[in-house]
This record gives C-alpha cells, sequence and structure tokens, in this order.
C-alpha cells in the first residue's frame, strides 16, 4: 500500500514498491530526553499518491503516532470529512496476547479535546525577545493553568488528549527560531489535534493549510484546545 516514505532523518524519499500511499515520519521525536528516560514517540502522516512535496497537511489520509513511556499506546487519527462526518480519533495500547505475542487493543473512541487550564510552554527562550509570548506565559499562570511540559512533543500533545484539553505552543523569536518541521512533525500532529475537535495554527492560521515546499520548512504552533489556541495567535505573529 506504501508507495514512498521519507524519515525526518533520512529525507530521500525511497521507493517501497506498493502503490496508493507515501508516507512521512520522525521515528523518535524526543531524542534530547531519552537520557532522562522520559517517554518519547514516533510520528506518522500518511498522504495519498505517490509524492509528499507541494502537499498539504489537510491532504493527508491519516496521521498516526506512539507514545514510549510506562505503555506503549498508539494514537490514530482520520481528518473530517465535510461539515457530516466529523474526524475521528483512536487509541490502542499495546497489550500481551494469550498466543504469548502482542495485540493492539482499543482503548478510547472519540477522543475529544475541550477547553481546558493545562499548558505546555515550548522553547520558552524566545520569551525574552518575544514580548507577547511573555504575556502569554504569565496569563496561563497567573490563571493558576496546570504546566504539562516534558520537552517531547509526541507525549506533550497526548497528554493533552488524555486529560480532554490544554495548550502545546511554540511561538518563535530571532534568536530562537522555528525548530519543528511542517512534514515530518507539525502537519501530521496538526491532524490529530483538529480531528479531535482542537485547532492547529501557525503565524498565517492553519497548519493544515500550509504547503509542503520542501522536507526542511519548519515552522511555529500553538495545537490545542480552540480558545487557547485563539489566546496565542499574538504570540504567533512575534515580527522582529
Amino acid at each position: 500500500m506504501v508507495k514512498s516514505a521519507s524519515s525526518e532523518e533520512q529525507t530521500e524519499c525511497q521507493d517501497l514498491g506498493g502503490h496508493g500511499y507515501s508516507v512521512a515520519f520522525d521515528p523518535l521525536d524526543g531524542s534530547s530526553i531519552v537520557g532522562a528516560n522520559f517517554a518519547v514517540g514516533s510520528i506518522f502522516g500518511i498522504w495519498p499518491g505517490d509524492e509528499l512535496i507541494g502537499r498539504r497537511g489537510n491532504e493527508q489520509a491519516a496521521a498516526v503516532y506512539a507514545v514510549y513511556g510506562p505503555r506503549t499506546v498508539l494514537v490514530v487519527a482520520w481528518p473530517h470529512k465535510g461539515e457530516d462526518t466529523p474526524g475521528q480519533v483512536q487509541e490502542y495500547l499495546l497489550t500481551k496476547h494469550h498466543t504469548g505475542g502482542s495485540q493492539w487493543q482499543l482503548q478510547r473512541d472519540n477522543i475529544s479535546i475541550k477547553d481546558k487550564a493545562v499548558f505546555a510552554p515550548a522553547n520558552l527562550r524566545a520569551t525574552a525577545e518575544n514580548e507577547e509570548y511573555q504575556q502569554l506565559v504569565q496569563y496561563w499562570m497567573s490563571h493558576k493553568y496546570t504546566l504539562r511540559y516534558s520537552g517531547g512533543m509526541v507525549p506533550d500533545i497526548h497528554h493533552i488528549l488524555t486529560k480532554g484539553g490544554g495548550v502545546f505552543a511554540n511561538p518563535v523569536s530571532e534568536s530562537a527560531p522555528a525548530k519543528l518541521r511542517l512534514l515530518y512533525e507539525a502537519a501530521p500532529l496538526a491532524l490529530v489535534v483538529e480531528a479531535a475537535g482542537g485547532l492547529a495554527e501557525c503565524a498565517t492560521g492553519s497548519i493544515l493549510d500550509m504547503t509542503i515546499a520542501s522536507t526542511d520548512i519548519r515552522t511555529m504552533v500553538s495545537l490545542g484546545s480552540k480558545s487557547e489556541v485563539m489566546r496565542s495567535r499574538p504570540a504567533l505573529k512575534w515580527q522582529q
């Protein structure tokens, strides 16, 4: 079923001999926190057709991420199909099978994101130059939001889906530029969040509307509860 695949570690598309879909993936999101034995993950974006470059996130057929922590969890998302067919997000747990092997067991269906006072502020060094981001973080703290930030995008996004809401924000500044790659990280996780009823935005609007002009396109992000992503907009529009 997979015609080609591109990895963040090996960006050149590899022909896998199948047909129908192309996959972009980050095999190890959170590599910098492995030494601390924190949870890490993998991210997969699945597009119909043979090409990845020139596509947009809203063209994905599905998106998947895995979390490797105390439990091994797989989250699968399918996008909205018009107003009458909402997106769908499911969580599967890797469990032992009675034969001695392993199996994926459905744990949660129709996962949704609502409003929740939880924040994960990435790239905090940008607050030194991005006044709007500094004010945003101060708002969350002064209103007694719960801080949940691990340094890994996958576990932090999964925490939002597990708790039913919250926001992961990664604004930028001159000395703290964008690091998240659109193809391998931002676009797939944006699909997961929006399929669950949240928002996923960058400086220009929805992350899913951004064109993937190359494998190295990077972007600022805010993903999660609609109200908190909208609150993040001034910080995302920072200008030097």
